[in-house]
C-alpha cells in the first residue's frame, strides 16, 4: 500500500506497482490515495493564497461540429504569471540565469514524489489552467532542459496509473512548442468532460505505432493494450521515448499528452491508457487572425481561451485549419521516419 511519510516540511508519497489502476471507472467515483493526497493538498494551497491567480472558467461551451472540441473562456489566465523564457532551439540548454525550479519554496511544492530527496516532486502551477493543475518536476537537480526523458515519461506514466479518475490527464510540451520554462516539467490536471481522443478510431501504421488521422491535429498514438504483461508499462515507456527522442534529434518540437481511453463513446469503463504524441510547426507565436497559439491541450481538443472575443468567433472550421497547418507536416514526415526505421538491436516490442 501507499504511504505518505514526512521529510522537513515536504511530504513523500510512496508507492508500488501494485497501487496502479490498470482500469477505471466512472461509476464509482472513488478516489485513489493519490488522488485524495494530489487534490488536497492542491485545495490548501489554494486557500493559503499560494496561486498567482485563482483559477477562473466563467463560461465554456463545445464547438458545434464533428470534433467536439471544447472550449473555455480564462480571462484571467496570463494576466500574472512567470515571465516566459525566450527559447529559439530544440538544443538550447538549461541556463541558471533563468527562472527553474530548483529553488522553488516549500510551499509551491505538493509532496515527493521519488524517494524522498526532493529530486522528483509535484508543484502547484500558481497560474492554473484547471483544477488541481500542478506540475511533475522530475530530476529537477540535475537541472535538465525542457526535453522529456525515459524517466521522466516512466513517472508520468505512473501517475496515470496511480489515479483512479478516468478525467485525469498528463502533458507535456517540448522546447519551442510553447513550453514557458527550460526545465524539465510536465502538467497534471483533472478535465471532467467526455474528450473525443479518449475513444476516436486510430489507424495501425507499425508495430504497436498508431496514427491519428481522423482528427485535425495528426499525430500518433501508443495504447498500454497493444503490450503483454509482465512488461507492458516499461514497454509503453520504451516507444514513447523511442519516438520523442527521435523527433527532438529531428529538432522538431512535440507535445504528449497522456490520457485514459474506452472503446465507445458513451461508455463508464475505461480499460486503457494512450499516449499521444504530436510533431508541431516551431515557433513561440502561431499567426493566423484569432491570434491562437495552441499547445498540447489544444491539440486534444481542450481550448483554452483568455479573449472573449476569440471565445465568441472561435469555429471548428477555424480551429480545424490552424492544427492541421501545425502538425500536417511533422506528422508526414515522421509517419515515413517510423516506416523506414530499423528496428533490429533497438530491444522495442513490436506487437502488436
Amino acid at each position: 500500500m501507499s504511504e505518505v511519510s514526512g521529510i522537513t516540511k515536504v511530504p513523500t508519497f510512496r508507492y508500488e506497482d501494485k497501487d496502479f489502476n490498470l482500469v477505471v471507472t466512472t461509476a464509482n467515483g472513488l478516489k485513489s490515495r493519490f488522488d485524495s493526497f494530489l487534490t488536497e493538498k492542491w485545495q490548501d494551497a489554494r486557500e493559503n493564497g499560494i496561486f498567482w491567480v485563482d483559477l477562473n472558467i466563467p463560461k465554456e461551451r463545445t464547438l458545434p461540429g464533428n470534433y467536439g472540441f471544447l472550449a473555455q473562456l480564462h480571462p484571467d489566465k496570463g494576466k500574472k504569471r512567470r515571465k516566459l523564457q525566450v527559447i529559439t532551439s530544440m538544443l538550447q540548454p538549461f541556463d541558471s540565469r533563468e527562472f527553474n525550479f530548483t529553488n522553488l519554496p516549500n510551499e509551491e511544492i505538493l509532496f515527493d514524489v521519488g524517494n524522498g530527496d526532493g529530486n522528483d516532486i509535484v508543484a502547484v502551477n500558481v497560474s492554473p489552467s484547471g483544477m488541481y493543475h500542478s506540475l511533475l518536476i522530475v530530476e529537477r537537480f540535475k537541472c535538465l532542459p525542457q526535453r522529456a526523458t525515459r524517466h521522466s515519461i516512466e513517472k508520468a506514466v505512473d501517475l496515470m496509473l496511480l489515479s483512479n479518475s478516468p478525467y485525469f490527464r498528463i502533458i507535456f510540451n517540448s522546447s519551442c512548442a510553447h513550453a514557458s520554462v527550460n526545465h524539465l516539467h510536465w502538467h497534471l490536471y483533472y478535465l471532467k468532460r467526455d474528450m473525443p481522443l479518449e475513444s476516436i478510431k486510430l489507424n495501425h501504421l507499425r508495430g504497436p505505432v498508431f496514427m491519428l488521422k481522423e482528427f485535425p491535429a495528426k499525430g500518433f498514438c501508443l495504447k498500454l493494450s497493444s503490450f503483454s504483461d509482465p512488461n507492458a508499462i516499461g514497454d509503453l515507456v520504451s516507444w514513447t521515448y523511442f519516438i520523442v527522442d527521435r523527433l527532438h534529434k529531428s529538432e522538431i518540437p512535440y507535445s504528449v499528452c497522456l490520457t485514459r481511453a474506452k472503446e465507445n463513446i458513451g461508455d463508464n469503463v475505461y480499460e486503457d491508457v494512450r499516449v499521444y504524441i504530436w510533431g508541431r510547426k516551431p515557433g513561440t507565436r502561431v499567426t493566423n487572425r484569432f491570434d491562437f497559439a495552441p499547445s498540447v491541450c489544444e491539440f486534444f481538443g481542450h481550448l483554452i481561451i483568455t479573449s472573449r472575443q476569440l471565445y465568441d468567433e472561435l469555429t471548428e472550421e477555424s480551429v480545424d485549419k490552424i492544427l492541421n497547418d501545425l502538425t500536417s507536416d511533422s506528422f508526414s514526415a515522421v509517419r515515413d521516419d517510423v516506416l523506414g526505421m530499423d528496428l533490429n538491436g533497438k530491444e522495442l516490442i513490436m506487437a502488436p
